[in-house]
């Protein structure tokens, strides 16, 4: 497996869906893959012997700077998705590579262990350390993973993350993801009483179902959520509501439902806090339910796993600068600074004090999840460049010259 295409497709026909739980076989293909290159083998960290994290750490020389690449092992199933190709099977169809996590992020994971075998067979660099990290978990909360090994199980004394999840929005490589956006969980519930439906429009009763279908209307359209002032200038800056993503109970038909709840994602950004936001949504829904006299309550969803925080990375970070520098000379341009719309590991790395870069792989995010997800080949071979580069470029630089 000497071609980046071959690698990425091997490890797209080793399934790892991430509620099978399971991401040895995926993780064994890597350490093979290791042996054969010569690099060295990888260290295992596991929570749970089924769910195994690589650390695989080479030394260039004395000085530099440490530099970490890391991506996740697993994917997310294939569900209830309707594919047109084999989903494991990794087949290519002109510049496209189709297969469950190809972009997400199997692809960029290949074209990391690539350039790092370039790289040190090359032997030109002589100063700085890198270390590849391979997580599990990631596409469930990361319990396994990121949360686990940032918790104390790994010590990593990095000078840089870059993690290579999928980071175009329209085009392959069209922005620099200074930001990932965090997680914050709600319910909204409506309460009324519970009775004989035949009676609701003779007593009247309230019916709870629909209360909650008209509060959701308050936070359907544009909720006036407190965001942090944007000082980088960075596109696609702001939270996203999603309201009424789960809906549970209800009796049956002949009752009237005593209690609805719908649960309510919001994709933040740094700087945010629950309790404002908490607050935000209370008061987007309370002009409407009192206006109907309807019982509505927003709180927390499973306080205290309701939050993740989003990450941030500054525009003068010297890591950003190094990427800049590595764009111009492989892509032929520096990239437009913005934010990534998704939630990502540097969740869990991030606070403990490494600055982390959230996406920079092949692939748009657009493609993950869903059916038919593909990326291209030919992102796929410039993504090799562009972490031979980084690798390089990072990795020399002193640590003496950061602020």
């Amino acid at each position: 497996m000497n071609d980046v295409i071959e690698l990425a497709q091997q490890l797209i026909r080793t399934p790892s869906p991430v509620y099978d739980g399971d991401e040895t076989l995926v993780a064994a293909l890597v350490q093979d893959w290791l042996a054969d290159a010569g690099l060295p083998a990888a260290e295992v960290y596991a929570l749970a012997p089924d769910r195994p994290n690589l650390v695989a750490t080479i030394d260039f020389g004395t000085g530099g700077s440490h530099l970490v690449l890391s991506g996740h092992l697993d994917t997310k199933p294939v569900g209830a998705a309707k594919w047109t190709v084999d989903p494991f099977g990794a087949d290519i169809d002109g510049d496209r590579l189709y297969g469950l996590g190809s972009g997400d992020m199997k692809a960029a994971i290949a074209a990391m262990l690539v350039a790092t075998r370039d790289v040190v067979d090359a032997g030109a660099l002589t100063a700085g350390r890198l270390t590849l990290l391979l997580t599990a978990d990631e596409e469930d909360g990361s319990t396994y993973g990121a949360k686990y090994l940032s918790s104390g199980a790994l010590d990593l004394s990095a000078d840089a993350l870059v993690i290579g999840e999928p980071g175009g929005i329209e085009d392959d490589f069209d922005g620099l993801h200074l930001v990932s956006r965090g997680l914050g969980r709600f319910t909204l519930t409506a309460t009324a009483v519970q009775g004989h439906s035949s009676l609701s429009t003779i007593l009247p009763r309230r019916n709870a179902g629909l209360d909650l279908a008209d509060a959701l209307q308050s936070l359907a359209g544009v909720v006036e959520v407190t965001v942090p002032d944007n000082t980088d200038d960075l596109r696609h800056w702001g939270a996203t509501v999603n309201p009424a993503l789960t809906f549970r109970g209800g009796v049956g038909y002949g009752v009237l439902p005593q209690e609805m709840t719908a649960t309510v994602e919001v994709r933040t950004i740094p700087g945010m806090t629950d309790e404002q936001l908490l607050a935000d949504l209370r008061a987007a829904v309370a002009p409407r339910a009192a206006a109907t006299g309807a019982d509505v309550a927003v709180e927390f969803d499973n306080a205290p796993h309701h939050w993740i925080e989003g990450t941030r990375v500054r525009a003068a970070d010297p890591l950003v600068a190094s990427i800049q520098r590595v764009t111009e000379n492989v892509f032929g341009a520096s990239l437009p600074l913005t934010v990534f719309p998704g939630t990502t590991d540097t969740s869990w790395f991030a606070p403990n004090g490494i600055p982390s870069l959230p996406a920079l792989g092949p692939g748009l995010i657009s493609r993950a999840h869903g059916a038919d997800e593909w990326v291209s080949v030919d992102a796929v071979r410039r993504s090799v460049d562009l972490y031979r580069a980084l690798i390089t470029d990072f990795c020399a630089s002193s640590r003496e010259d950061r602020p």
